[in-house]
């Protein structure tokens, strides 16, 4: 496991947790082992992701619909994935539009 990496992914998914999130609702970052895999959770409950533009969330530039007034460049979650991908990981998430969405990014651990 890449401690850069690592920080970066943690960065990028928290810095977009509060940006996409109303002031004062709760973010939650939880980590654990799972199956020989390291596992983060990164949960808001902020304004989620309509169903349609889910399948492009990992598309280098895309933006939400819901998300035009919002600054940012679309980037971000591709890099997420990269540096996962790097350690032999992914990212995936769960999402609601109005309702919050949870990325979860797993690594594997390596034994030895």
């Amino acid at each position: 496991m890449d401690k850069r990496l690592m920080k970066n992914i943690l960065f990028n998914l928290i810095s977009n947790a509060i940006k996409y999130s109303p002031e004062g609702k709760p973010i939650t970052c939880v980590s654990f082992l799972e199956n020989d895999n390291y596992v983060i959770h990164v949960k808001d409950e902020g304004i989620g992701i309509p169903e349609k533009d889910q399948e492009y969330m990992f598309s280098r530039f895309f933006r939400a619909t819901n998300a035009s007034t919002i600054q940012g460049t679309g980037l971000g979650l591709t890099i997420v994935q990269r540096y996962a991908g790097l350690m032999g990981g992914n990212i995936s998430f769960e999402s609601e539009e109005g309702k919050g969405s949870t990325f979860i990014v797993k690594i594997p651990v390596k034994q030895g």
